[in-house]
């Protein structure tokens, strides 16, 4: 399905780096979810708790270029123009496009046990309700509905009672006198709301050791600030147009932003799994550095040739997602002389490098130049499927 989430003027322009970002954070996302088996590099693994690796920017980053593209998709209507029914239908298309894409994964993978004889039944009962699609889908609704009808000064207040009183919640909630209690994987408030409105055979951490699900429902809150930081970086690079004091100002923001998130570490530890608020300043500081340094690369330099390699991987983003995502489970579930198709794949990494990460990293590598493959004959094609 080809279509804009929110309709724009004729032949917008595109803003080159954004593209280019968006590709190379879809490119990360497939590295560290297909690895060609443990262990790994320790960049590539999630922070266990508090912390934070490379690995651990990667989701924040796609929301922050999410908030990003409102800015020139929603463009007209910040200028003044009528918001058509058709607008809202768009938005709760793609809304609903996208959490039926995170659901149809979780059944994906059950049909295919079923299918493939490693489950007597499709068991819907245990099927995980959130999720990064399921994620995207929220946050996007949300910061949607925020940016078209709350000015920004309107939206800075929004974006900080989301983060003032999400760390209020994680503080005092449930247990007010217990602040290391509630931080904690056990007891942390994010978890006592998700048990509370769906069972534990919902959640991702059924059958595992995590107590806390990393895209549990209340944390989504601070997720929606951080695609209003995004959208608010859309803005100025609008605003100043992508020159070299653009860049300059986007670096500087971006300092700001990470350091008042490293400070705010002291009292609230910075998170992915519970997506802290501390944790939000700064992943969305990193982004606008990483977005700037695209932005003068690629729109400022003008070096638009090196990023075509990227921005043909972010003009199909949700779909070599979702798409390599699966092909993954069907190259683990189907076999051949008792051996799932993964495992030849890795075999000869794993014969012939004797570092187990590094045949792990071989592994994710030939996968990601696979789906990239892919994207570049769809290219040839000017195939675009978007959501």
């Amino acid at each position: 399905m080809k279509t804009d989430p929110i309709p724009t003027p004729a032949k917008p322009q595109r803003l080159l780096a954004l593209d280019a970002f968006r590709g190379l954070t879809i490119l990360a996302m497939i590295l560290v979810n297909n690895p060609g088996s443990e262990p790994v590099y320790d960049p590539l693994e999630h922070a266990p708790w508090f912390g934070w690796t490379p690995t651990d920017l990667i989701f924040p980053f796609f929301l922050f270029i999410v908030g990003t593209a409102m800015a020139y998709s929603m463009r007209k209507y910040r200028e003044g123009a009528a918001i058509a029914p058709a607008v809202y239908w768009r938005i709760a298309r793609r809304t609903v496009t996208l959490i039926l894409l995170g659901w149809g994964t979780g059944v994906f993978v059950k049909c295919c046990n079923y299918w493939l004889g490693d489950a007597t039944t499709i068991d819907l009962s245990t099927l995980r309700f959130p999720g990064v699609l399921v994620r995207i889908a929220l946050v996007y609704l949300a910061s949607s509905l925020i940016v078209l009808h709350v000015p920004v000064r309107g939206q800075i207040v929004i974006a900080a009672v989301l983060l003032l009183g999400y760390w209020a919640l994680l503080r005092w909630t449930p247990n007010p006198n217990e602040y290391k209690s509630n931080l904690s994987p056990e007891g942390n408030i994010v978890r006592v709301v998700d048990r509370a409105l769906m069972s534990d055979s919902h959640l991702y951490t059924q059958g595992k050791s995590e107590k806390t699900d990393p895209e549990g429902l209340l944390s989504n809150l601070p997720a929606i600030a951080t695609t209003l930081l995004g959208y608010w970086t859309g803005l100025l690079i609008q605003r100043r147009g992508p020159k070299w004091s653009t860049v300059a100002l986007l670096i500087a923001c971006g300092l700001a932003a990470a350091a008042i998130g490293l400070a705010w570490d002291e009292w609230l530890p910075i998170g992915k799994k519970l997506w802290t608020s501390s944790f939000v300043m700064l992943t969305a500081g990193l982004a606008m550095i990483a977005l700037a340094a695209c932005l003068a690369l690629f729109d400022v330099t003008g070096w638009r040739r090196l990023a075509r390699p990227l921005e043909i991987v972010g003009v199909n983003a949700i779909f070599v997602f979702v798409a390599s995502g699966w092909v993954g489970v069907l190259l683990g579930r189907i076999k051949v002389d008792g051996h799932s198709l993964h495992h030849w794949i890795f075999y000869p990494y794993s014969h012939h490098l004797a570092d187990p990460r590094m045949a792990s990293l071989g592994f994710a590598l030939t996968y990601i130049a696979f789906w990239w493959i892919v994207l570049w004959l769809m290219s040839l094609k000017n195939w675009s499927i978007r959501i």
